[in-house]
């Protein structure tokens, strides 16, 4: 069924499926090329946006500029949840928001801990996001689709919409 979601409600939906999946495809367009890394989202803020850790080593950490548009592309297919973001990205120099985003499993990444010269904050201001979310098991949904198949009925593919989080 489709359900657009707006302001707080939005922003919550886009919390709560970001906190299941966690990981996320970056996708950014550099020279007419599409290219994706896996990146794990830290936080989801009270204003939409998604927060990252990265470092200046790699592409993300030292090429992306200010305003540069990107789609963070989360999937969980166990739960059939699925959510594309699209935003832009920039580099925030906030020691404090370093300092709030840390926990010990970013030792893994950073090993020097949250002093590390090469640890950088990354942000991605939320514009505008969509979701499919079946809050049913794989096999209701197999069950489902083989209903509608006897049937001719379409199938329910549980929720889908657009989150307006303005």
């Amino acid at each position: 069924m489709e359900k657009d979601l707006e302001s707080k409600e939005a922003i919550q939906k886009l919390k709560s499926l970001v906190e299941d999946i966690r990981f996320c495809m970056y996708t950014t367009c550099e020279n007419g090329k599409i290219e994706s890394r896996p990146m794990t989202t830290l936080d989801v803020d009270s204003e939409g946006n998604a927060w990252f850790f990265t470092s200046r080593q790699t592409e993300i950490g030292s090429e992306t500029e200010n305003g540069e548009s990107v789609t963070l592309i989360y999937s969980h297919p166990g739960d059939n949840t699925y959510l594309s973001v699209s935003g832009t990205a920039s580099i925030v120099h906030d020691e404090a928001k370093k300092e709030e985003l840390w926990s010990p499993l970013s030792k893994a990444w950073f090993p020097e801990g949250k002093d590390d010269p090469n640890l950088v904050v990354l942000k991605v201001t939320t514009e505008e996001a969509a979701y499919w979310d079946s809050p049913s098991s794989k096999m209701v949904v197999f069950f489902s689709m083989v209903k509608a198949a006897v049937t001719g009925h379409q199938s329910d593919p549980g929720d889908h919409g657009k989150l307006d989080l303005a």
